[in-house]
C-alpha cells in the first residue's frame, strides 16, 4: 500500500529561501513554487521524523542547447554546474530541458528532496535551504542541543563537503513542528587544513 513511482514528471513543492524567487519561475510555474519531478537521484538519508531525503546529483546531463549559453542570463551559474552537458537527449524532445526555451528550468534541480515513504499521496518537497549542487548523500545526526545536522558532499571532482544545521530543535512526537525544520538553518562548507584540522565556514547570503 505504500508503493509509489516518482519520476521527472511527479509534482513537487519548492520550499525554503528559494521558493517563489524570480530565478525559479518558468512558463509552467510562473510563481516558482512547483516543479515537475526530480533528476539523477543519488544517496540520501532518513530524518528523525521518518521522511526520506533523496539527493539530486548530476542534473546537468539532462539539459540541452549549448549555443544558447553564450548570451544566457544564467551563464555564470550554468557554467559552474556544467549545464548544459547534453549527455541525455531530453532537450531535443522536451522544451523544458532546452535552456534556450526555458532559461530557469535547471535552477529547479540540484536540491535535496524530502519524501514521506508512509504517505504515497503526499507531495515531495525540494528543500532549498540545504543548497544547490551535485548532491552526494544527505545523512544526518541529532545534535546534543536537539538540532538536526545534515552532511552532504558535492559529487563533482575537486568540489566540497557541506553540512546544514537546522535553526530549531527536533521535538519528539511533534510532527507539525518537525516537518518544516529543513526550511530554516545555516549551510556550512568545510575547509580542510594541511595539519588535519577542519573549519566549518557558514555560507550566509550577503556576507
Amino acid at each position: 500500500k505504500y508503493n509509489r513511482r516518482i519520476t521527472a514528471e511527479t509534482d513537487m513543492t519548492i520550499s525554503g529561501p528559494c521558493a517563489g524567487h524570480a530565478r525559479m519561475t518558468t512558463s509552467y510555474d510562473p510563481a516558482g513554487v512547483h516543479v515537475r519531478g526530480m533528476l539523477n537521484n543519488c544517496a540520501g538519508g532518513m530524518t528523525p521524523w521518518g521522511t526520506w531525503l533523496s539527493a539530486e546529483e548530476n542534473i546537468n546531463m539532462y539539459f540541452w542547447n549549448r549555443p544558447a549559453l553564450a548570451g544566457h542570463v544564467e551563464k555564470r551559474n550554468y557554467e559552474r554546474m556544467g549545464i548544459p552537458a547534453e549527455r541525455q537527449v531530453w532537450g531535443k524532445f522536451h522544451s523544458r530541458f532546452d535552456i534556450g526555451s526555458e532559461p530557469n528550468e535547471s535552477n529547479r534541480f540540484g536540491w535535496i528532496v524530502e519524501i514521506d515513504p508512509l504517505d504515497p499521496e503526499s507531495t515531495p518537497i525540494k528543500r532549498t535551504a540545504l543548497g544547490r549542487f551535485k548532491h552526494e548523500g544527505a545523512e544526518n545526526i541529532l545534535n546534543r542541543d536537539g538540532r538536526v545536522v545534515i552532511y552532504m558532499g558535492d559529487d563533482q571532482q575537486f568540489d566540497y563537503v557541506y553540512k546544514f544545521v537546522t535553526r530549531n530543535a527536533f521535538m519528539q512526537g511533534q510532527e507539525a513542528h518537525n516537518r518544516n525544520l529543513l526550511d530554516e538553518g545555516t549551510l556550512y562548507v568545510a575547509r580542510f587544513s594541511d595539519d588535519g584540522t577542519l573549519e566549518w565556514i557558514p555560507l550566509v547570503f550577503g556576507t
